[in-house]
């Protein structure tokens, strides 16, 4: 049997594996709490700086606004829809289409012009149509494609226009004058004319 000084001594070794095991779990919980108030200040400063750069990103857009609204009333265009019937006289021909087809492929300089931003600085004839001088023919192509590429699926998307041979320079010179060739080195995707439109 184990004397009264084994046991006091076992006794004692036990309190000082508790101790220590509870002294290990302290520091674990305080070096844990350390790396929770470590993050938790990361956390704070990334949402500081989400929130200065939202801030940021509203002013931006206020001022956008702002100069587009500007824009608008220095050249007309403020009170434009896509639904928009427009007239044209296209080189003496009367053409009737809608501003979400002009305008299909954002970035062009056809969009750009039917934008409504301009639209008090597009010429007119004496009927009110907006007068273009350009070759019918050829500008007809255009709308053309531009009128199948709203509908077209992306399986089966409109070819680039044509012309008659006496008109394909017409024609090539203004699908670059109006900013459409990029149009052709990729076929438009049934989804990018409707997310234009």
């Amino acid at each position: 049997p184990a004397t009264a000084g084994q046991a006091t001594e076992l006794q004692a070794k036990r309190e000082r594996t508790r101790r220590d095991a509870r002294v290990m779990t302290a520091k674990r919980l305080v070096a844990a709490q350390r790396d929770a108030d470590a993050r938790l200040d990361e956390l704070l400063a990334l949402r500081a700086t989400l929130r200065t750069r939202s801030s940021e990103l509203d002013a931006r857009k206020a001022a956008l606004g702002a100069r587009r609204s500007a824009l608008a009333a220095d050249n007309g265009g403020g009170d434009v829809r896509p639904s928009d019937r427009i007239k044209l006289n296209v080189g003496g021909c009367r053409v009737v289409t809608t501003r979400d087809t002009l305008t299909l492929f954002p970035g062009t300089r056809l969009a750009a012009l039917f934008s409504g931003r301009w639209e008090s600085r597009l010429q007119r004839d004496r009927n009110g149509r907006i007068f273009m001088d350009v070759n019918p023919t050829a500008f007809k192509k255009i709308l053309d494609f531009h009128q199948f590429a709203k509908i077209a699926s992306s399986e089966d998307p409109p070819p680039r226009p044509t012309a008659p041979e006496d008109l394909e320079a017409v024609l090539a010179a203004q699908l670059t004058f109006f900013g459409l060739t990029a149009m052709f080195e990729r076929a438009p995707a049934a989804a990018e004319v409707g997310e234009a439109a």
